[in-house]
């Protein structure tokens, strides 16, 4: 084959290459970042753990009262007398009861801010896993179109071939049905891709209709640390910190139940005006006296409910253990495939580097008729699949990283982007 009848392809492919950039820039365009606020202030689970802390912290503004005087009134009547009593009382000494009350309710605060934590913690996971599949899908459809644009220069010139004598119509149909293939492959992943754009349409509560922009930067540096890596985790987890508070909450449980088993001294002020009875006198009075009041309930209950809230500080310290397990099994999956991935796409980039130069070498030998076109569109496939590997890894490595940063605490919980100082 001359030259001459190559040279169209060429300019073909050019053609599309800038056809498709237009199209691209025409398109509107969002970053991922902005996505990412949109969900983390608009998401339904961050919207309930903001009132879950503002209920916690009236309830601890209702535990401080219960240092602060009572007051109440006592009306009573008979057939034809009534007597009110006006009262204050002020605890001197509780047992630990109000105290208790007051722990309680301060940790239950510190549980409430730990679960806001815990669901921005997952919303940025559930962020980036939808991320990942959006940028798959995407590499992959670019690639294949791209392929699609090779085939169809290359059927122009068998086009050619046919009209010369030199090919068959067979040839022809052979190389249509393999661009069929590769539409029917961009239809399912263009499918992926508006799955993946629904997803963040429910994350965020917003129409997805622009393309997701995405610049990554490197996190981590090459020598890990990783034990350093644990420590980050198990000190930042949300679900351990939860786990932290409820140990407080039960806690509390047990110095409330210890505290039913001493009195309550309080300083009682009193007015009192009418009488009740035929002998009392219809006068008015001002009384302060000491008033010590102790109730254990029946039997040994009060013994019973102690130990049962040591129980439950048990119990619940045996789930953060478990949890902290889970925590690093979790960390060092997360660790070991951001490793394999981190690897393997370094032997994809030479995979690819040769799958390109038999490509290129295999269209030289067509264009010189030593070589079949059928060994074209082979090579180009084989090169392609290498390609699409090679970036679904190179996109997985990126929310590896993110995913790796969020567990590390080297992620904002309230943007979800890299914290200062943390790149390095």
């Amino acid at each position: 084959m001359s030259l001459v009848k190559a040279l169209p392809i060429v300019f073909g492919l050019f053609s599309n290459v800038i056809a498709a950039s237009a199209e691209v820039n025409n398109n509107c365009s969002i970053t991922f970042d902005e996505l990412l606020s949109q969900g983390l202030s608009t998401h339904p689970s961050i919207t309930v753990t903001k009132k879950l802390i503002l209920g916690a912290d009236l309830q601890l503004s209702s535990a401080r009262w219960g240092y602060y005087p009572t007051p109440s009134i006592d009306v009573s009547r008979s057939s034809n007398k009534t007597r009110t009593t006006f009262r204050i009382d002020q605890p001197l000494w509780a047992g630990g009861k109000i105290d208790a009350i007051h722990d309680k309710a301060k940790a239950q605060k510190d549980e409430a801010i730990h679960v806001y934590a815990e669901s921005q913690y997952k919303l940025i996971e559930d962020h980036l896993n939808t991320l990942q599949k959006y940028l798959q899908a995407q590499d992959k459809i670019r690639i294949m179109n791209a392929g699609v644009g090779q085939l169809e220069s290359l059927m122009q010139t068998i086009d050619r071939m046919i009209e010369a004598g030199e090919l068959s119509l067979a040839d022809k149909n052979l190389l249509n049905t393999r661009i069929a293939d590769i539409h029917s492959s961009l239809n399912i992943t263009q499918a992926e891709l508006d799955v993946s754009k629904i997803q963040f349409e429910i994350l965020t509560g917003n129409k997805t209709e622009c393309d997701i922009a995405f610049k990554s930067k490197p996190i981590f540096k090459d020598d890990i640390n990783l034990e350093l890596l644990v420590d980050d985790a198990l000190d930042f987890n949300p679900a351990l910190k939860i786990l932290n508070a409820k140990i407080e909450v039960a806690k509390s449980d047990v110095d409330s139940a210890e505290s039913k088993l001493w009195p309550t001294l309080k300083l009682r002020g009193e007015h009192r005006k009418g009488a009740l009875y035929d002998g009392d006198i219809d006068k008015e009075e001002n009384l302060i006296y000491l008033v010590l009041e102790m109730s254990t309930g029946a039997g040994a209950s009060a013994l019973s409910n102690v130990q049962r809230s040591k129980i439950n500080v048990l119990k619940v310290k045996n789930e953060k253990l478990s949890k902290e397990k889970e925590v690093i099994d979790e960390l060092m999956n997360n660790y070991t495939k951001f490793i394999a991935v981190k690897n393997n796409i370094e032997i994809l980039k030479n995979d690819v580097n040769i799958a390109q130069k038999v490509f290129e070498s295999n269209k030289r030998m067509f264009f010189l008729q030593q070589k079949k076109w059928i060994e074209v569109v082979n090579a180009l496939t084989v090169l392609n699949k290498k390609k699409i590997s090679k970036f679904q890894l190179i996109e997985e490595y990126k929310t590896l990283e993110m995913k790796l940063a969020l567990k590390t605490n080297r992620l904002s919980l309230k943007t979800g982007g890299v914290l200062s100082g943390v790149l390095q």
